[in-house]
Formats: structure tokens, C-alpha cells, sequence
């Protein structure tokens, strides 16, 4: 017994060293394709020939590394990879380490970006991935923030997303996930609205009306887990964000909205 307890010792310091030095050449690799994106950003900006379908195949080489790794490597979803961080790559992990998610800009925009998202989630022990990319169709924000909701058995995750849709268009909304049955659902209905039960909402604003006001300082959407109420910024009818605040309250079933 005490033999099988020191070998299985062994083998566990074998095998955290071993994963580590995975997961730092995992990060290496997606580093030199992430700011690939930057580089050839740069070159269409100069005007260099052919540096925009240069770009498209960078993001596309991006994207393919990422979601691969993100499935087949299931560690992947507790690694701070902190030098892809400093690169710009914005991670968010929600509080239970069970759904991630990995937003970033393809600089493939104008003055409307374009944004790409990889969701990654556990159950048990695999990791699965699903990547949200800016199409003709369909337009993608870029995640600033994540919040973990538990009611009963069940956790939600609230993700904070922005969409720029020019210099002076913007938009902030809030977004619901959860993950069952092994899949994750990107279309879970908790919010309460006027028009029927809702997956997300969100408000459009003058971005110059808060373009003054230092970033962490600027008016937003919050989530406060204390009292399990979503807290967004009132605009008013020119597009500029007021001091004041709707407030959507967890009854039990949903989030309705409730007196400020």
C-alpha cells in the first residue's frame, strides 16, 4: 500500500511538470499566430498588396488553433495564458472553471468592427469549444465581462458584450449561457421583457457621451450576485448614457424589471 501511495506520488510529479510545459508551448503556439493579426493589420493599413487576404488566412489559422486546442486539450480552460492576455486576447472564466470564453478583434473591419468568440465549456472531464465569427448575415460584439449565476441545480453564466458599429455607435448588452444535457445553450430566455422572455439585452448609446470618462469609470452593465439583480445604464432619447439605472431582480423563475 505504502508502495502504490509513492508511486502514485511520482507519477502526479511527473505529470504536472509535463502539462505545464504542454500548456506553455499551447500558449507559444497561439501567440505567434494571435499577433499575426496585428502584423498584417498593419501592412493593409500601409497599403501592402495582398495584406488583407493575408489577414483573413491569420485569423482563419487563429481560429483553427484555438478551437482545437480548446477541445482536445481540456486543461486549456484553467490556463491563465497570460502572455495572449498582454497580446489583447480577452479571457473570462466563469467562478465554477466550467465555461470560458476567449474574445478578440480580426481587425477584418472599418469603423464598424469585427469581432470572433470561442466559447469553451467541461462536462465532466472533456472540453468542448463553439467559435462565433462576424459574417455578411451576422454581426458579433466582442465579451468584456462574465458572471456566474446559480439557482438551485442550475448555473448561468452572464457574459457583458459590446458591438461598435461606427465611431460613434455603440452598443452594451448582456447575453445568458448554461450548460445541459452536455451541451452548451447559447439561447436560454431568463429576462423578462415587455415583448416576451428574453436570451439578452442591451442598449445603444453615443459613444462620445462617455468617451471623457477614464474606461474602468464609464457607466455599464453590472451583475451583483449579492442581491442577484442586473443593473444596466439609462440613455436618454439623444443616445447618451445618464446617471441613472434599470434594474432586472431574480423573482425565483426569471429576471423582471423592478423600481430603481
Amino acid at each position: 500500500m505504502k508502495r502504490a501511495l509513492i508511486l502514485a506520488v511520482f507519477v502526479t510529479t511527473l505529470w504536472i511538470p509535463a502539462v505545464m510545459a504542454q500548456n506553455g508551448k499551447i500558449e507559444a503556439d497561439l501567440l505567434r499566430s494571435f499577433t499575426k493579426l496585428e502584423y498584417w493589420d498593419h501592412q493593409q493599413r500601409k497599403g501592402l498588396d495582398g495584406a488583407s487576404d493575408s489577414l483573413e488566412a491569420a485569423n482563419d489559422v487563429f481560429e483553427t488553433k484555438l478551437k482545437g486546442y480548446a477541445i482536445n486539450i481540456p486543461s486549456t480552460i484553467a490556463e491563465p495564458f497570460t502572455a495572449l492576455k498582454k497580446a489583447h486576447l480577452d479571457i473570462f472564466t466563469s467562478t465554477d472553471g466550467l465555461f470560458r470564453i476567449y474574445s478578440w478583434e480580426t481587425w477584418m473591419g472599418g469603423t464598424m468592427r469585427d469581432f470572433s468568440n470561442l466559447m469553451q465549456y467541461k462536462t465532466g472531464q472533456k472540453t468542448n469549444a463553439i467559435l462565433y465569427t462576424t459574417t455578411q448575415d451576422v454581426y458579433i460584439p466582442f465579451y468584456s465581462n462574465l458572471y456566474t449565476f446559480k439557482n438551485g441545480a442550475k448555473t448561468y453564466y452572464l457574459g457583458v458584450y459590446n458591438g461598435i458599429y461606427s465611431t460613434k455607435d455603440v452598443s452594451t448588452g448582456i447575453k445568458l449561457f448554461t450548460i445541459e444535457n452536455g451541451r452548451l445553450n447559447d439561447n436560454v430566455k431568463l429576462i423578462k421583457t415587455q415583448s416576451g422572455l428574453r436570451n439578452k439585452i442591451s442598449y445603444n448609446y453615443d459613444f462620445f457621451s462617455v468617451v471623457d470618462i477614464a474606461v474602468e469609470l464609464r457607466p455599464t452593465i453590472t451583475f451583483d450576485a449579492a442581491t442577484n439583480t442586473i443593473k444596466l445604464p439609462l440613455v436618454n432619447n439623444k443616445g447618451k448614457i445618464t446617471d441613472k439605472f434599470i434594474l432586472y431582480k431574480f423573482n425565483g423563475n426569471y429576471f423582471e424589471r423592478v423600481k430603481s
